[in-house]
C-alpha cells in the first residue's frame, strides 16, 4: 500500500498475483520531488513436492535417505504427476537385518526398487479398483480391496497394505504404505543357464565367450 503524504491514510493498493520483479515508482507528493524508487520482489506460494512430503515425515527417514541416495530427490519434486507408495521406517525395518545398508551401498538395485514405488501418474484411491493393474516406473503391482484395507503387491508377490491415503503433493499424490515393495527378479536366457544345476558347462563356455551380457 502507499500512504498518503500527509498522513491521512492509504491512498491505492495493489495485490501482486504473479511472482516476479516489479520496479515501481512514487508519482504524488514529496517522494516524487525526492526521487522514490525502488524494485519489489514477488515470490510465488512454496511447492509442497512429493519429496517434501516424504522430507518433512518423521515416518519416512530411510525412504528419504534412499530417495537423496539415488538422486531421486529431483525427480520427486519436479512437475510430475507422480504417485508415491511410501514405506515407512517400520516397512524398511521389516527387511531381513543388513538389507538396507547392503541396498544403500548398491545404488542400482535400490534405484530399481525406489521405482517400483513410483506410478508415472496421478492415481487417488477412488480411482483404484480390485484387481486393478497399476504400472510403476519399474514393473508392475496389483491393487488388492477386501473388507480390510486396500492392498498392493509387489512384482515378487511382496503385499503391502495402504495405511494413509491420498496425502496431496503439488506434483501428485502420496500413499503411505506398510512393506517395501520389491520387483520380480530379472529373468533372462543367462539367468536360467546361471541357475541350472544341468547347465554349468555352457555358463562357463558363455562366461568365456564374454557372451553373458547379450
Amino acid at each position: 500500500f502507499i500512504s498518503s503524504p500527509t498522513g491521512m491514510g492509504v491512498m491505492y493498493t495493489h495485490v501482486f498475483a504473479v511472482a516476479g520483479t516489479y520496479e515501481y515508482d512514487c508519482s504524488v507528493g514529496s517522494h516524487a520531488l525526492n526521487g522514490m524508487i525502488g524494485t519489489i520482489i514477488v515470490n510465488g506460494a512454496p511447492l509442497n513436492t512429493i519429496y517434501d512430503i516424504v522430507s518433512n515425515s518423521t515416518d519416512h527417514t530411510t525412504l528419504k535417505a534412499a530417495i537423496d541416495a539415488c538422486s531421486l530427490d529431483g525427480t520427486l519434486s519436479g512437475a510430475g504427476p507422480f504417485t508415491l507408495f511410501a514405506p515407512t521406517d517400520a516397512a524398511f525395518n521389516l527387511l531381513p537385518a543388513g538389507t538396507v545398508t547392503a541396498l544403500l551401498a548398491d545404488i542400482p538395485q535400490l534405484t530399481d526398487i525406489l521405482l517400483h514405488h513410483v506410478v508415472g501418474d496421478s492415481v487417488l484411491s477412488t480411482m483404484l479398483s480390485n484387481n486393478l493393474v497399476v504400472p510403476t516406473l519399474n514393473g508392475d503391482v496389483l491393487v488388492s480391496i477386501t473388507s480390510g484395507g486396500v492392498f498392493i503387491e509387489s512384482g515378487n508377490g511382496t503385499i503391502a497394505q495402504v495405511t494413509g491415503a491420498d496425502i496431496p503433493a503439488d506434483n501428485g499424490v502420496v500413499h503411505v504404505i506398510d512393506a517395501v515393495l520389491l520387483p520380480a527378479p530379472p529373468n533372462s536366457i543367462y539367468d536360467i543357464v546361471s541357475n541350472s544345476t544341468d547347465h554349468t558347462t555352457l555358463k562357463a563356455a558363455i562366461d568365456a565367450c564374454a557372451l553373458d551380457g547379450t
